[in-house]
């Protein structure tokens, strides 16, 4: 699972880390953020339509273009690799709407056997920046206003870091960036099962990043776990 992420690198970082997609960004900068929650909106990258690709703000909870209203996004902010082809919210956007999300990295939460809720940070080990894997959607209001949304799709976590949880985002590296983006999804099967996935490490973090009107560098911050 992911429930909340870091976007902190400027970008230039972005479009190094991106290539070699020919990605168009925005003039504005990149502003920090550190606690990055549902509902919220974030940077993701997705095709253009000529073989490029664009960066662009979209709220995060998937809301199907033929939902009934946009309320239902906080249900969809993860997609499961393993069904995201055949769930009614996922078919489409699996099919033709995928998108990448740049983040510096993501938190977990571990509970102990008294409940306690211990948050953990966890970041590349080896590489400036991680590349989830999204999808995403276009729904309009009865007034024609667009709203774009999407969701992170997830997979079986693997070794130690299945100890934090079970699940994990899906995370891409370079050569497969512009397959995820346009590739027919048929094809994404053995794409995805050959993709080899980064190395992560993580520290303990203290509790304020469970409010999501907290942010900033404290919240990524190594406390001693107890």
């Amino acid at each position: 699972m992911c429930g909340r992420f870091t976007q902190l690198a400027p970008w230039s970082e972005v479009w190094a880390f991106s290539q070699p997609l020919v990605l168009a960004v925005p003039d504005a900068a990149l502003e920090p953020r550190w606690n990055i929650a549902p509902s919220t909106a974030a940077w993701v990258i997705a095709s253009d339509g000529h073989g490029g690709a664009k960066a662009g703000a979209m709220r995060w909870g998937l809301v199907p273009h033929w939902a009934p209203d946009a309320k239902g996004g906080f249900s969809t902010i993860n997609a499961r690799i393993e069904t995201a082809a055949e769930k009614p919210a996922f078919r489409g956007p699996w099919q033709r709407r995928r998108c990448l999300v740049p983040a510096n990295g993501y938190y977990e939460w571990v509970t102990d056997a008294q409940g306690h809720k211990q948050p953990f940070y966890l970041q590349p080990s080896d590489a400036p920046l991680l590349m989830f894997a999204g999808l995403w959607d276009r729904w309009n209001a009865a007034d024609g206003t667009p709203l774009l949304s999407f969701s992170i799709v997830t997979e079986a976590a693997e070794g130690e870091l299945a100890a934090l949880h079970h699940r994990r985002p899906l995370m891409l590296q370079a050569p497969q960036f512009a397959d995820w983006l346009t590739a027919p999804s048929p094809a994404l099967g053995p794409l995805l099962a050959s993709a080899p996935r980064p190395s992560l490490r993580w520290h303990a973090v203290g509790p304020a990043v469970g409010n999501p009107r907290n942010d900033g560098p404290s919240l990524v911050e190594r406390i001693v776990s107890p």
